[in-house]
């Protein structure tokens, strides 16, 4: 009885280091873009200030392909121990009706979703379209107006899908590879309009390269005060906001409840410190800071939204209501 008792003990002790022992080891970091996008400054922006708090390192890595679905995959296939964080943007939440991933955030834990970012309707400034409604109404009569698109669900593409819901119009896609190249080429002239993220076209907006019409938000974004949020203009979008690129960390489902704790509030801490602040506001982010269950509901509606516009746009591969995801 002694020696069982001994060994239990033993057990007790062991168990109680293990607990309380998290992080053992470094921790790996899958950034799902690559190097240089917003995922990837975002992600190299807060890690280091969490890695204090945490007492180890977090070795990042950019893992990229298949629209982020290569990374998801992999932290998936991973043990849910919290060894291997998943630095993901917004695209998981289409992985299933586009049929790039069986995947999506149901299979992941978040641990925090600091950064949302805008998506602004941008214009060449030598076109006529001075509003978005004057674009809009143009588009109604002609569906030839040139939009920038970064292919199939990307985020112009399902802000086009928006504006086809809302207002039935249409335009003709020309195909860029991301934000970078499309800002180019609507500010050379190549394109008429595209919508960009605010990261991406704050700077050209203030240096007349660009004109904004409108933010796809129910209110204003300080970065650029002058440009109105889209209900201002058409209150009807209302219905499919909070609606952008946003940028968060995460494991995999089943991690146990007091690893996420301590990751939680190890990003949390670095999401206050100033120097994380500094960059949002350079970057053209808005810090929202959600955790547990409210970065699961704001999961689930971009989802909602995402993958019905996306549908209904004639884009998608399967069908949202196969997945059970509600309409928005």
């Amino acid at each position: 009885m002694k020696r069982i008792g001994a060994i239990a003990a033993c057990v007790l002790l062991t168990a109680g280091r293990a607990f309380a022992a998290y992080p053992e080891k470094n921790i790996n970091g899958y950034i799902m873009w690559g190097a240089g996008g917003g995922m990837d400054g975002v992600s190299r922006a807060i890690t280091p200030l969490a890695e204090p708090h945490l007492g180890k390192t977090v070795v990042l890595q950019n893992r990229t392909g298949a629209t982020g679905a290569i990374a998801t995959t992999f932290v998936v296939s991973q043990p849910a121990d919290g060894y291997n964080l998943l630095y993901a943007a917004e695209n998981p939440a289409i992985y299933r009706v586009l049929d790039l991933s069986p995947f999506s955030f149901n299979d992941l834990e978040p641990i925090i979703v600091p950064v949302e970012g805008t998506v602004v309707v941008c214009v060449n400034p030598d076109t006529p379209y001075k509003t978005l409604r004057d674009l809009i109404e143009a588009a109604k009569s002609n569906s030839k107006i040139r939009m920038g698109n970064s292919g199939t669900g990307g985020l112009p593409y399902v802000a086009a899908a928006m504006m086809k819901t809302v207002h039935g119009v249409e335009f003709n896609f020309i195909q860029f590879d991301g934000d970078g190249p499309g800002a180019t080429a609507v500010m050379g002239g190549h394109a008429d309009v595209m919508p960009l993220a605010l990261s991406t076209s704050v700077e050209n907006i203030r240096g007349g390269r660009l004109r904004g019409l409108a933010v796809f938000r129910t209110e204003r974004v300080p970065q650029l005060p002058d440009v109105p949020a889209i209900t201002e203009i058409y209150p009807e979008y209302a219905k499919f906001l909070p609606w952008g690129p946003f940028y968060g960390v995460f494991v995999k489902k089943g991690t146990p409840s007091d690893v996420v704790a301590k990751l939680t509030d190890a990003f949390l801490k670095a999401s206050a410190e100033p120097r994380f602040e500094e960059f949002v506001k350079n970057f053209g982010g808005i810090k929202i800071n959600l955790t547990g269950e409210a970065a699961k509901d704001y999961l689930k509606k971009f989802e909602s939204t995402a993958s019905w516009l996306i549908y209904n746009a004639g884009g998608a591969k399967k069908s949202p209501e196969e997945f059970g995801i509600p309409k928005p």
